[in-house]
């Protein structure tokens, strides 16, 4: 059996045994696009076949196009071989019909370069454009994982990009992109550049595509490390600590930084408490001085805040914890009143007398 069918069964097994697959889409995972068009389970799945197959998204957020997710399911449930996927990106022309305009990134990624999660269940139909249509088909699909892509497209807030997809399958009936459950803007369509059709069902109802565009979270800039935390301080008493400020940005690059932010509880100095100039994969150390509040057998948290002097939203936190001893002093009443609880302990008709009315 080829490998890719292995590594199907493979990735069943591991999903059946521990619920987990490797670079996987989830809902709570996020997108950027105008939302995830997610697959309808008793939907229909399109065959590939010959023509390449598209849906278009609207970006939500301008960045790189690094993780793609589509769903695809094979006719009768008779998986075979994946060798290759050709991804390509295409420009919008509004139509109407909406359809794929220019080209604008192509890539190919072999079988060593995606991963497939599933299987997962529904009854679905099979269509082979544009009117043919198998009811009760086949019962699993699957979620093909492209992540991490290398040099990918840079996607703009607002603008319209068009998702089109090839596969290795041009005989007819094999392989299928399944439909999503909600449906966005114009149909997706079926073709070659310059020659598009609309998918609809028996009905005559827009069918979309089910998939999801992500990309990397933008990582911050500005890193903290360390924590802070005193134990037994008495109360006025200044302590001190250190934590460290990092920048984790691009290469090359130098940040600015300061602290802007500290517990409300105690009075508090930093040395040094800005800095300017920090390279890209270097740190600085921070020393925290804090003279401690008043009150006793107390626990105090809270946090100090660092923020990148050029960039308000670039922040990072670190947590600080004090805590003051219990008062040891009594007074001559307490004493007394430890010492006659403990003699009514021993002689209850001197606990009786003192308590008679």
């Amino acid at each position: 059996m080829k490998k890719k069918i292995i590594g199907i069964l493979v990735s069943i097994l591991l999903i059946g045994a521990t619920g987990i697959a490797t670079a996987d889409w989830d809902p709570d995972d996020g997108h950027k696009m105008h939302f995830p068009q997610e697959p309808n389970p008793n939907g229909w799945d399109v065959d590939f076949h010959d023509w390449m197959l598209g849906d278009d998204w609207k970006c939500s957020e301008s960045g790189p196009v690094t993780d793609i997710h589509f769903w695809i399911s094979w006719r009768g449930d008779e998986v075979k071989d994946l060798p290759w996927i050709k991804v390509n990106i295409f420009s919008n022309n509004p139509g109407p019909p909406s359809t794929p305009a220019q080209l604008l990134w192509s890539r190919v990624f072999t079988e060593d370069e995606f991963i497939i999660r599933g299987p997962f269940e529904g009854n679905q139909g099979w269509y082979h454009p544009p009117q043919m249509w198998y009811p009760d088909d086949h019962m699993y699909y699957f979620q093909i994982n492209i992540v991490n892509i290398e040099d990918p497209w840079e996607q703009e807030e607002g603008v319209i990009y068009w998702l089109v997809i090839q596969t290795p399958y041009y005989e007819p009936e094999a392989l299928g992109w399944k439909t999503s459950i909600e449906q966005w803007n114009d149909a997706a369509v079926f073709g070659m550049p310059g020659d598009w059709y609309q998918l609809s069902d028996p009905s005559g109802f827009s069918l979309d595509l089910a998939f999801v565009i992500t990309g990397k979270e933008p990582k911050p800039d500005l890193v903290c490390e360390g924590s802070i935390s005193w134990t037994d301080v008495s109360a006025g008493a200044t302590v001190t600590g250190t934590f460290q400020v990092g920048n984790n940005g691009d290469p090359g690059s130098l940040l600015n930084w300061q602290v802007v932010a500290w517990p409300s509880w105690g009075t508090w100095s930093f040395s040094p408490s800005s800095g300017t100039g920090l390279p890209q994969g270097s740190w600085t150390t921070v020393t925290v001085s804090c003279v401690a509040p008043n009150q006793q057998s107390q626990t105090f948290t809270g946090t100090i805040g660092v923020c990148n002097s050029d960039d308000a939203t670039d922040c990072c936190n670190i947590s600080v914890t004090l805590k003051t001893p219990k008062s040891k002093a009594l007074t001559t009443n307490t004493l007394i009143m430890q010492l006659l609880e403990r003699l009514c302990q021993c002689f209850p008709m001197l606990n009786w007398l003192l308590n008679f009315q």
